[in-house]
Parts: C-alpha cells; sequence; structure tokens
C-alpha cells in the first residue's frame, strides 16, 4: 500500500510536466543558484568554511526536503479524502506516503551534492560513514511533525498558512547562507548556545559535517550535545508525540473529512 500510494503520488506529480522527473534536479537547483547570485555575487558574503555555492547547496537542498514534505502532507488527509472513506488503510500512511515520495526527489539533490562536494574538495570526509544516520533522523523528523499538521489541518484550515510562514522564518533561521561565526560574534555565546540548540540548525550542520571535507572546525565551540544529540532527541520525541496525537485522533478523523 505505501509502494502504491508513493508512486501514485510521483506519477501525479511528475506525468504532466514536460521534463517529469528532471524537475527534482532543476527546482532545488534554481532556488540555488537565486541565493548565490544575491548572496554570494551582488552582496558579496565570505563564508570561510566551505566553497559558499557548496555551503548554501548543503542547506538549500535538505530544507527543502524538509519543506516540501511538510507543506504536501498538511493537506494531504483532506485531499485524500475519498480514499480514506472507500478504503481502511490507516490515515497516517498518506502523509508517510508523501514525506517517502520527497525522499526520493531529494535523493538526486544530494548525489548532486556528493558529486560537487567531491570535485571542489577533492574528496569526502571521514564522517560521511554517518550520512545514514542523518538521513534518518532528519526523515523521522519531517514525519513527525508532517503527521501532526495532517491531522492539525483537517480542524484548523489556517494551520497550512500558519506554516508558511513559520518554515519561511525558520529558514533564516538556521546557518544557510551565513556562517555559525557570525551569531557568535553577533550575539555572544550564551545566544550562539541558544541558537545552536535549534534542531534544524544541528540537522543542517551534521549534513555539512558529513559531506564537506574540512568543515569540522567551523563547530568548534558548538557542542557535540547541540550537534548530534539534540536533533537526534526532537526527532524522537516529536515522532513519538506525533504519532500519541495521531491515535487519539483516528477514530474521528473521518468524521472531520466528510464536510
Amino acid at each position: 500500500m505505501i509502494r502504491e500510494l508513493v508512486l501514485k503520488d510521483l506519477k501525479i506529480r511528475y506525468s504532466r510536466p514536460a521534463i517529469g522527473f528532471f524537475w527534482a534536479f532543476l527546482s532545488p537547483l534554481l532556488m540555488v543558484a537565486i541565493l548565490y547570485l544575491v548572496f554570494s555575487v551582488i552582496l558579496q558574503v565570505k563564508i570561510k568554511e566551505a566553497p559558499f555555492l557548496l555551503y548554501l547547496m548543503s542547506a538549500v537542498f535538505p530544507w527543502r526536503f524538509f519543506q516540501d514534505s511538510v507543506l504536501s502532507s498538511t493537506t494531504s488527509l483532506v485531499d485524500n479524502k475519498n480514499l480514506i472513506k472507500e478504503s481502511s488503510i490507516p490515515q497516517y500512511l498518506i502523509p508517510l506516503s508523501i514525506v517517502l515520495a520527497n525522499a526520493i526527489n531529494f535523493l538526486p539533490s544530494l548525489g548532486i551534492l556528493l558529486l560537487t562536494a567531491i570535485f571542489y574538495l577533492r574528496g569526502l570526509p571521514f564522517f560521511i560513514v554517518l550520512l545514514p544516520i542523518i538521513l534518518a533522523i532528519h526523515f523521522v523528523a519531517t514525519m513527525g511533525i508532517s503527521l501532526a499538521a495532517s491531522i492539525l489541518y483537517i480542524k484548523c484550515r489556517d494551520i497550512k498558512y500558519i506554516l508558511e510562514a513559520v518554515l519561511q522564518i525558520l529558514f533564516y533561521l538556521t546557518p544557510a547562507f551565513y556562517p555559525l561565526s557570525l551569531i557568535k560574534e553577533s550575539f555572544g555565546p550564551a545566544w550562539f548556545t541558544v541558537y545552536t540548540h535549534n534542531p534544524f540548525v544541528g540537522i543542517l550542520n551534521l549534513y555539512r559535517l558529513t559531506i564537506l571535507k574540512g568543515f569540522y572546525p567551523a563547530l568548534k565551540g558548538a557542542g557535540a550535545v547541540s550537534i548530534f544529540l539534540v536533533p537526534l532527541g526532537f526527532a524522537i520525541v516529536i515522532l513519538a508525540l506525533s504519532f500519541s496525537y495521531y491515535q487519539k485522533n483516528k477514530t474521528i478523523i473521518n468524521d472531520y473529512l466528510s464536510y
């Protein structure tokens, strides 16, 4: 059932566009190109930790997977209400299939990032062995938020617009196009500690640690807790809370979908 739902989502997404699945590559690359033009070419932002193009790619690609998954999952139960009513499948499989479909979309971008890192930095760091763990943490956190958002949306349709605004703010609160050192220099050690305990900051740092050769010194002062344990703990807790919320509401989801 999950396989069929994932294939259905991918077919609907790419069957009509002329270049089809190529958009999985092109869309995030266009976003990187725009940000590179604005921040590197026009504003002359400099990043010492890594080539600016790689720095952007290592943030934008994972973020697009997270953002697209959450926003698509938010309306998924309502969009598939006929399927849910006509079958006995657990409702949580709908947002799960969407997150899985977006994970498949994310893999080509990740491949481009890895190849670009090998070309620019002449290899990958030893930490690349941790990449499957980072992907798992990222997926679990995304699934937890997506499941909760899909249930909240059937009760309050404003959730979609609230999430769009929150995700945009969160993106700028992560070091996508500015270095971690800038936060420490601008706001001091105390606020830097608060900032690094943002789980999304930790997830981006983990991607860079595992993919960008020589990035490890840039994390000096952040600490193992904020780099690894905060994202891991957040992912586990948010998924557990979301599934608990689903268990409490699964019997009334169909009632909300009736109108």
